[in-house]
């Protein structure tokens, strides 16, 4: 059942001039209402004599959505088709907006999904056409099958996202009918046609149900298109409908009706020749889309109390605003190129963060978005390659991913004890988390002495990726360790004080080791009071692809330390990813949840492929000439 309408591309001097938003009352018709035949209500779950069960094809495939900008500017002539509850509408390309407002609402810090998975929803019936136009916050969607052509007809019904079966609903004594949007009271809307031609011009008139009953509804127009186009398109929680009427001439009259008073209320774009009013939300704001008077079509939101914000998206030929929820997400589909080259695409808007392209990766460049609920799910369709069009259903994945890390002191390994004939101690340690390419002097020490017990004749050189996997020997023969001998590496190899300090140390030692007691290594830092130790907790957000940090720590020198996020792990490291600001450990040598965000994220790093580091310095002091300094040192590592 296709309502063909038809545009008149004027020029007018008014197209620069502010759009605004003009709402009046006029009088309605009373409606009878008409009770619902069993017959028709419900299509059920079990065999009717005659009748097969519908059932839900469902073709699971995630995907991801485009970024763009803000509004474009003025694009460029084409004619287009909207494809959704307003079938076959013919219109012109898009305009740029000529004075669009800001939406102020508590819905301007909504962020929109920007991962969706995708599924296909087709009723058993027809599975060369199906449009999904409405869902509401219980995961009921509303649509139709048949595309309307000559023995085609519309048939409209409604199904659960996660249902089995689908359930008919047509209009009574109608040869055609959609479904084109619903509320969470049960409430349905659509329109009906008594007629199924080969030309498609066909009469269309608005419809809603009520407990049961159908009602249909007819703006009051002095002169109706012939034959008369009228089409609910909407309703919200307060049984508030939205739709449009043709007019003689052809063009398209947006309207409120409010089902309850039975009352209609014009909504028109001052300088637009045609106007359709395709969603209203809860709050009693309206999206829907318009002809300007040079013939370009643009979608529109307008707040309940009367702001209206133009939307164009960018560089489309075309744009139709189709759907809006409680936080004035917008939904609806702009095309690109025209001829045999265009394009339809489905998007998403808000105020804060613009348009997102979504397309279903089965129909990538035939896709709409009819619909959407407050969850963020989305409905509509898309075409195929064999040119048939599917319901699409379009969950929001997940919009943030939080990871919670240890973050461990460096170094730590292991050292292995053992003796030749001359008597000398050899040490072999196997470990990671050094600076680098940094050399280290290793010794056994016993707390409270001046003197070293053992000193050994070569340094620990770590390699690239800050390990070390070498043996040592003692300079002198040692037979018998101290009690509470224990084995210490050093931050590095001069005479410097900042040199001197243990980076890593073993437990108590045996007074004879052998190559039978591998003790562990573990990072210290001398200057503070407590244990180094600390987590970290990492939020990825992918729709403002922002990945957001806090570090608790202990055991820090207090002072401000760097910290970065880079590729590898603590056990191989590698080159810094992100910069993050220097973290500032108090005067007790603690960090307590503090946080920074790193913006254009493109995604949570995969695990095993980084880490975060907290340095021994500060940003200015880690590096000199390009080379990592004493102070660069890892006091505490975790893997992401």
């Amino acid at each position: 059942m296709r309502a063909r309408i038809t545009t008149k591309a004027q020029n007018s001097a008014a197209q620069n001039s502010a759009m605004q938003l003009e709402e009046t009352q006029t009088g309605y018709t009373p409606i009878t209402p008409i009770a619902t035949p069993p017959a028709v209500k419900r299509r059920s779950t079990s065999r009717a004599k005659g009748v097969g069960v519908a059932t839900l094809a469902v073709v699971a495939v995630t995907g991801t959505v485009i970024g763009l900008g803000l509004n474009g500017g003025k694009t460029g002539n084409a004619a287009a088709s909207g494809m959704s509850g307003m079938n076959g509408m013919s219109g012109q390309s898009g305009a740029s907006p000529a004075d669009p407002q800001a939406v102020t609402t508590e819905a301007a810090g909504y962020v929109q999904p920007d991962s969706y998975a995708f599924k296909t929803v087709d009723d058993s019936a027809d599975p060369t056409f199906n449009q999904l136009l409405g869902i509401n916050g219980q995961g009921v969607i509303a649509g139709y099958f048949g595309s309307g052509t000559a023995g085609h007809p519309n048939q409209g019904y409604t199904v659960h996202k996660s249902a089995a079966s689908f359930v008919n609903e047509n209009f009574p004594g109608s040869v055609q009918t959609q479904v084109t949007g619903l509320n969470d009271r049960g409430v349905t809307v659509g329109f009906l046609s008594h007629a199924n031609t080969a030309n498609q011009m066909n009469d269309n008139e608005g419809w809603y149900s009520l407990d049961g009953h159908f009602h249909q509804v007819v703006f009051p127009a002095a002169s109706n298109a012939s034959p008369p186009v009228d089409q609910l398109l909407g309703v919200n929680d307060s049984d508030i409908a939205v739709g449009f009427y043709n007019d003689a001439a052809g063009n398209s009259h947006g309207f409120r009706y409010d089902i309850n008073r039975h009352s209609f209320h014009d909504v028109a774009v001052s300088g637009a020749t045609s106007t359709t009013a395709s969603a209203i939300n809860g709050r009693g704001d309206v999206a829907g889309f318009y002809t300007g008077a040079n013939g370009n079509q643009s979608g529109f939101l307008l707040t309940a109390g009367g702001k209206l914000t133009p939307l164009n998206f960018p560089g489309a030929t075309m744009t139709q605003a189709l759907g809006v929820n409680d936080k004035d997400e917008v939904v609806g589909l702009y095309q690109t190129g025209s001829g045999t080259t265009a394009q339809t695409h489905g998007f998403t808007w808000t105020s804060k963060q613009a348009y997102l392209t979504v397309d279903d990766p089965n129909g990538a460049g035939g896709t709409t978005v009819n619909g959407l609920n407050d969850a963020g799910a989305l409905v509509g369709f898309y075409v195929d390659a064999q040119g048939n069009t599917h319901g699409m259903l379009a969950t929001p994945q997940k919009v943030t991913t939080t990871r919670h890390l240890s973050l461990n002191p460096m170094p730590q390994g292991s050292v292995t004890f053992g003796k030749d004939d001359s008597g000398m101690l050899s040490a072999h340690v196997s470990a990671f988390g050094f600076t680098p390419g940094s050399s280290h002097v290793a010794r056994i020490v016993v707390p409270g002495r001046d003197k070293p017990v053992a000193t050994f004749a070569m340094p620990l050189t770590a390699d690239g990726t800050g390990k070390i996997d070498q043996s040592v020997t003692t300079s002198g023969s040692v037979s018998r360790l101290p009690s509470g001998s224990h084995f210490e590496i050093l931050l590095g190899t001069g005479s410097d004080s900042l040199s001197a300090q243990p980076i890593a140390q073993s437990w108590n030692l045996p007074q004879r080791p052998s190559g039978d007691d591998p003790m562990p290594l573990r990072g210290v830092d001398p200057k503070s009071d407590t244990r180094l130790n600390g987590d970290a907790t990492l939020v990825f957000n992918s729709a403002t692809h922002q990945l957001t940090v806090t570090v608790d720590a202990t055991g820090l020198t207090p002072g401000a330390h760097a910290a970065h996020i880079h590729l590898g792990s603590c056990g191989s490291q590698g080159g810094v990813k992100y910069m993050l600001t220097d973290v500032q450990a108090d005067s007790r040598g603690r960090v307590e949840h503090q946080s920074q965000t790193i913006d254009n994220v493109a995604a949570m790093p995969a695990p095993g492929t980084a880490y975060l580091n907290v340095h021994l310095g500060d940003m200015n002091s880690i590096l000199a000439g390009g080379q990592p300094t004493l102070a660069f040192r890892p006091l505490l590592c975790g893997n992401i």
